[in-house]
């Protein structure tokens, strides 16, 4: 039987070591379970929630009871994904493609520079405008592949490939008018990447994109922001995604945004206490990063940022943010995402 992309690259890796012995020392040194019981426990009720936040028509809500957010619909779509459900296979499957429909209708409808006509929503005040084009981008360059009709979503996929691709603006970012900028353009590159992956021809400018993260990571890391611990998590240190992707994870402040955001979540609860959706998505990305690197980034990052946010989660299950984006769905799936990761079956995260 073919395997789909998603177990491709999810077995990629262990199957290279099996195969050939290779690193097989080094594995052995950096081992840790990545997987408890706990956090097995904790992405299973996270789920559970997220589901009650699902209308009949295939959106998400903001929260309960609330209507349709696209991009927080795309992201409970990233979580299901993460958990190894597709739109044929896993106990979610249904729910797959509930949300791959609505999205496909929300392109058909999307005017002629974002795929919603909403504005201010939380989404777009803290991370920008084109948050919701992002986050649907990167969900269905994830589904592509995964047995759904791809000569359905390839169109609409593309239509917001070319519409990101427009909208970067001549220094490599997608705006600056946000609470956290930077997220936006990380998100931008992170979408495009995804359709890249996904057979994609992709008219935008990365290296532009990685100079303008350096020049905004060196002026927080200079304290020119006032050297709130927000602004080192998410407006520094999740730029190191595009950054070490790109080659340049090796430069000076790189590895000092990989070093001081260790230590922040290493030294006390606040980053998890008192996180919004903003540090949720950043907990993701880093992670993501971390989780491609391996080794003793990867032993040292995942398992206190796993465990602290576990230690967070609500007693029904959800994550809530507690400033700015506090949409309990988008804390909740992105909550989800960190805890799914060691799955490695989101294609983007082996890219």
């Amino acid at each position: 039987m073919a395997l789909s992309r998603r177990e491709m690259l999810a077995a990629g890796p262990l199957a290279l070591a099996v195969a050939g012995g290779i690193g097989g020392a080094e594995q052995d040194q950096f081992a840790f379970q990545e997987f408890t019981a706990e956090s097995e426990e904790s992405a299973r009720r996270g789920v559970d929630w997220l589901m009650k936040t699902l209308h009949r028509d295939g959106g998400c809500g903001i929260d309960i009871g609330q209507e349709t957010d696209i991009g927080c619909t795309a992201m409970v779509g990233l979580a299901l994904l993460a958990q190894g459900n597709t739109e044929v296979e896993g106990p979610r499957s249904r729910e797959v493609r509930k949300i791959v429909n609505f999205l496909l209708r929300c392109v058909d409808a999307m005017p002629n520079d974002d795929i919603t006509t909403a504005m201010q929503t939380q989404l777009q005040n803290k991370i920008g405008r084109h948050a919701h084009t992002f986050f649907t981008t990167l969900f269905l360059s994830q589904v592509m592949g995964e047995g759904f009709d791809a000569g359905t979503i390839r169109p609409k996929l593309g239509k917001l490939v070319t519409t990101i691709c427009r909208m970067q603006t001549s220094e490599g970012h997608w705006g600056g008018t946000s609470w956290a900028p930077t997220l936006g353009t990380v998100m931008g590159w992170c979408s495009l990447r995804g359709s890249h992956f996904a057979g994609f021809a992709v008219e935008a400018n990365a290296n532009k994109t990685a100079d303008h993260l350096v020049q905004v990571m060196k002026q927080n890391l200079n304290g020119n922001r006032g050297g709130s611990w927000m602004h080192t998590l998410y407006k520094n240190a999740t730029g190191v995604r595009v950054l070490y992707a790109m080659g340049r994870d090796d430069e000076e402040i790189a590895k000092k945004a990989f070093a001081d955001c260790e230590q922040l979540v290493s030294k006390d609860n606040t980053p998890f206490s008192q996180a919004g959706g903003e540090e949720y998505l950043a907990f993701h990305l880093i992670t993501e990063t971390m989780l491609q690197k391996g080794g003793a980034d990867w032993k040292r990052w995942y398992p206190t940022c796993r465990d602290k946010i576990i230690g967070v989660q609500n007693n029904d299950g959800s994550w809530t943010g507690k400033h700015c984006i506090t949409s309990r769905t988008f804390c909740t799936a992105a909550a989800v995402l960190v805890l799914s990761a060691p799955n490695r079956y989101l294609p983007i995260s082996q890219q």
